[in-house]
C-alpha cells in the first residue's frame, strides 16, 4: 500500500466492487460562485494547484519525515533530503545501492489534514528503475485510505511479468480490520516512465473513481472513506516480492509537475461565508 503502514507479503485481494469502461470526462471543472463544480462528480469548496517553479515546496505541501516497520525485509523512512525540487518537477526520490534497514525514501502531504471528499489530479513521470512503489492517495489511517499505484518492477508479484502491459492499481483499503480491501487494475501508457500523464482519484461519498489522461478506468462502491484526511504523494519500497520488490540498484525518481485539488474542508477556512 501506498500510506505509512507495512504492506503485506502476498499481493492484494482482487475484490473489486464495480469497474468502468473508458469514459472521457465532459467538461472542464469551472468556479460557480465561491464553489468549484466538476462535472459528474459534484461541488467543492476549495481550490489548490501546486506548481514546482521555485526550490522550495508551495504553501500547503509538506515533506514527510518518519520511520515504517511491518514483516517485509526492510523498514523505509521518508526524509526531507529525498523530497526536492527540480527542473520545474517535485521529486520523491528513492536512493539506489541500499541494503540497510531502513531503506530511505521520500514522501510529501498537504498541511491541511482535514479533506473530505476531493477531485485531485496529479501528473507526473513515474520511475522507470526497478523496485519501487509510487502512491498518490487520501490516507486517515490504515482503514480510512484510498490509492492509486504504480509498481516499477514488472516482476513484482502484484504485476504480469516482464513484456506484459503496465498496470495502474487501484485500491480503498479495507474499511475494518478483517475485511478484504476493494482492488483492482488498469491498464497504463507504454510511456508511462518517460512522458507526462494525469492520475485522478475522485473521492465523494459512496464512491471513488479512477482517471488516467481524464479517462475512467475504476469506480469503487465498497470500502468508501468516510473520514477527513490529508493526501499524500511518496515513493518507496521495502523489498516485499508481492509489491514494491527492490531496493532499487540504482537512484529512482517519482517526478510530479503539477497538482490540481477540487475539495471540501471539515473546517470553515476559506469557505463561502453565511
Amino acid at each position: 500500500m501506498a500510506s505509512s503502514h507495512a504492506h503485506p507479503t502476498t499481493p492484494h485481494s482482487s475484490n473489486t466492487s464495480s469497474s468502468a469502461a473508458p469514459v472521457a470526462e465532459s467538461a472542464d471543472p469551472s468556479k460557480q460562485g465561491c464553489q468549484w463544480h466538476v462535472p459528474g462528480v459534484g461541488y467543492f469548496t476549495h481550490m489548490s494547484k501546486f506548481t514546482f517553479d521555485s526550490t522550495t515546496l508551495p504553501a500547503g505541501l509538506k515533506a514527510n519525515v518518519h520511520t515504517v516497520g511491518g514483516n517485509a525485509p526492510f523498514n523505509r523512512c521518508f526524509t526531507t533530503s529525498n523530497v526536492y525540487i527540480d527542473n520545474g518537477f517535485l521529486t520523491l526520490r528513492v536512493p539506489g545501492g541500499q541494503t540497510q534497514s531502513p531503506i530511505e525514501c521520500g514522501e510529501v502531504q498537504t498541511t491541511f489534514t482535514d479533506i473530505l471528499h476531493a477531485s485531485v489530479r496529479t501528473r507526473a513521470i513515474f520511475s522507470k528503475v526497478p523496485g519501487t512503489c509510487t502512491g498518490m492517495f487520501l490516507y486517515k489511517n490504515d482503514n480510512q485510505e484510498t490509492d492509486i499505484e504504480y509498481l516499477s518492477d514488472p516482476k513484482s508479484l502484484s504485476n504480469n511479468g516482464v513484456g506484459a502491459p503496465i498496470l495502474l492499481h487501484y485500491t480503498n483499503q479495507a474499511s475494518m480490520a478483517g475485511k478484504d480491501a476493494t482492488y483492482s487494475t488498469g491498464p497504463g501508457h507504454d510511456d508511462i516512465t518517460t512522458t507526462i500523464h494525469e492520475y485522478r482519484l475522485d473521492w465523494i461519498p459512496g464512491r471513488t473513481s479512477f482517471y488516467l489522461d481524464g479517462v475512467l478506468q475504476k469506480s469503487f462502491t465498497t470500502n468508501v472513506p468516510t473520514q477527513a484526511g490529508p493526501w499524500l504523494w511518496n515513493h518507496w519500497t521495502n523489498g516485499d516480492e508481492g509489491w514494491s520488490v527492490g531496493p532499487p540498484a540504482v537512484d529512482s525518481l517519482f517526478r510530479i509537475r503539477d497538482i490540481v485539488m477540487y475539495y471540501n474542508r471539515t473546517s470553515t477556512e476559506g469557505t463561502c461565508g453565511p
